[in-house]
């Protein structure tokens, strides 16, 4: 189980993200990351805080930033297919519409690295996504059942390879809630990481 809380800016863009491995809900953490990106003079500079060690990087800004969650989300309502809406429900005291759709396996073929086994011809599954979406069109959660691409992924990755166990993955479900638009909190990257990068 991997937890990410994400802080996020735009134009300029910065971030900033903690990440927490874990065996299962409520289990112990196993391994931490902790994420800073900033933009500056065309360049998003990221640094990575992992171990108590820092690795620095640059990207170009449409490299990095199409690289992020809100990207994804855009790609997931241009392309989901087959929508309903299935009730309504309040995700942090505030009150969204549900819709349930289908992310076309072929569809999404061409929409990044990702999907890149299934634009080979490897990989043929769809996944499942919800969306919860207020009245005035924030999305505030989605989740994605990847559970049929990921194993089609695992088993079809290398046709002509020995496998290598025969294990599966039980559920792959991707969940991430978005709040407090227009107020998050500033934030500055520390001295210590940018001394030690």
């Amino acid at each position: 189980m991997i937890w990410r809380n994400q802080d996020l800016f735009m134009n300029p863009f910065k971030m900033h993200y903690k990440t927490k491995v874990m065996l299962g809900e409520g289990s112990e953490v196993v391994d931490t990351e902790e994420q800073y990106a900033e933009e500056r003079d065309g360049m998003v500079h990221t640094y990575s805080v992992t171990a108590g060690y820092v690795f620095a990087d640059s990207h170009t800004t449409e490299e990095f930033i199409g690289e992020q969650a809100l990207a994804d989300l855009d790609l997931y309502l241009a392309k989901l297919q087959s929508a309903q809406t299935v009730g309504t429900e309040e995700i942090n005291g505030v009150s969204a519409t549900v819709v349930t759709g289908i992310l076309d396996g072929k569809d999404m073929a061409d929409s990044g690295e990702e999907w890149a086994d299934i634009r080979e011809g490897k990989v043929d599954a769809d996944a499942s996504i919800k969306l919860w979406i207020t009245e005035d069109g924030y999305v505030l959660r989605h989740e994605i059942d990847a559970t049929a691409l990921m194993n089609g992924m695992r088993s079809g990755a290398d046709p002509e390879a020995e496998p290598v166990d025969d294990w599966s993955y039980g559920e792959y479900v991707e969940q991430m809630t978005y709040g407090d638009f227009n107020a998050v909190p500033d934030f500055e990257i520390p001295a210590e990481v940018l001394e030690a990068a």
